[in-house]
């Protein structure tokens, strides 16, 4: 047992002449005042080290934040133009499409005021507008009553498209507005 603590002894002795031997920065065998200042350099070089890697990492974080707000920024610009310009298409269209009303009850009014006499007078001009009607393109004319119920059918397509769009913008301002 003796011989067990006597080589676990020599063991502590050399492990702790090797960290005094570390220590001692100078070389002169002792730790001493100057050995000290010269470990105090040391951590302070590498303490001003991190402190530059520190500052570098903040300075991108604080880029990449700006970049981002400002990135931000312009999609809520765009998101805000979009939403100005589909309004403004759609109050068009609305407009349009009153007036297009408008026309038509209008013609509804006429036909319905129009009484006998002046029935007979119209089917008395009804030659003439028809000799006048010949001299028209008839193939031009049908072209463009063919594309009549497309054109109706495309004016109803955009009015969805715009009442889906608007109610999609709705929705995420409610998102935001919470």
């Amino acid at each position: 047992m003796d011989s067990l603590d006597k080589r676990t002894d020599e063991a502590l002795a050399l492990r702790v002449a090797d960290l005094h031997a570390h220590d001692d920065e100078s070389g002169d065998g002792r730790i001493s005042a100057a050995d000290m200042k010269l470990q105090l350099d040391r951590i302070e070089a590498q303490l001003e080290l991190q402190d530059r890697q520190n500052r570098a990492i903040l300075r991108g974080q604080r880029v990449r934040l700006v970049l981002t707000l400002l990135l931000a920024l312009l999609l809520c610009g765009a998101v805000v133009y979009l939403w100005h310009q589909v309004d403004l298409a759609y109050a068009d269209i609305l407009e349009t499409t009153a007036s297009v009303n408008a026309l038509a009850a209008r013609v509804q009014q006429g036909l319905e005021v129009l009484d006998n006499e002046e029935l007979e007078a119209l089917m008395e001009s009804l030659p003439g507008i028809a000799d006048k009607l010949s001299s028209v393109d008839v193939d031009a004319l049908n072209e463009a009553l063919g594309r009549i119920p497309a054109l109706a059918d495309a004016v109803t397509d955009l009015q969805q498209r715009v009442q889906s769009i608007q109610n999609w913008f709705n929705n995420l301002s409610g998102l935001f507005g919470r």
